[in-house]
């Protein structure tokens, strides 16, 4: 079991270092916006527009976010992010060749769908990467950026 959970954080290791360089000028551009003295709908709306955000989602009313198409067509059977969260802290303790299908398919979303920019799988806990640190010290998780893009989007 030792094996197959350095595996795993390996493999999320190499995940999160693929996404390092962007991660990296990302992290300058924030520190100019914060020294620049942005507001956090700011910061959020740049978090929403550089990464990959709004290629899924749209900005909705009422404190949530709405779908693009692409957003509808992959949403389809999603389970919601804190529970792909939840379910990638037990999935990284198993050897990649050991996953169930769903495990697969849950591993794999959290790929596509931008995750590993700022969080990275740590056997047993949710670990973040740099730029998920600098937002979490923002007070800018994913739930944080909703709801600043929430304040800024008239509601009907």
């Amino acid at each position: 079991m030792k094996l197959a959970v350095m595996i795993s954080v390996f493999v999320f290791a190499a995940i999160a270092q693929h996404s390092q360089p962007a991660s990296h000028s990302s992290n300058a551009t924030l520190d100019r916006m914060v020294a620049a003295g942005k507001s956090r709908q700011d910061l959020a709306k740049h978090v929403f527009d550089m990464h990959g955000c709004k290629s899924c989602h749209t900005l909705g009313q009422n404190g949530k976010l709405g779908f693009t198409e692409r957003g509808n067509q992959i949403a389809k059977g999603f389970e919601g992010c804190i529970a792909m969260l939840t379910a990638m802290n037990v999935i990284a303790q198993v050897a990649p060749d050991q996953r169930t299908q769903r495990q697969r398919k849950t591993a794999a979303r959290f790929q596509e769908f931008g995750c590993t920019t700022c969080h990275q799988i740590v056997p047993g806990k949710m670990g973040l990467t740099e730029l998920g640190s600098r937002l979490a010290h923002l007070h800018l998780g994913c739930v944080d950026v909703e709801k600043q893009l929430a304040q800024s989007t008239p509601k009907r």
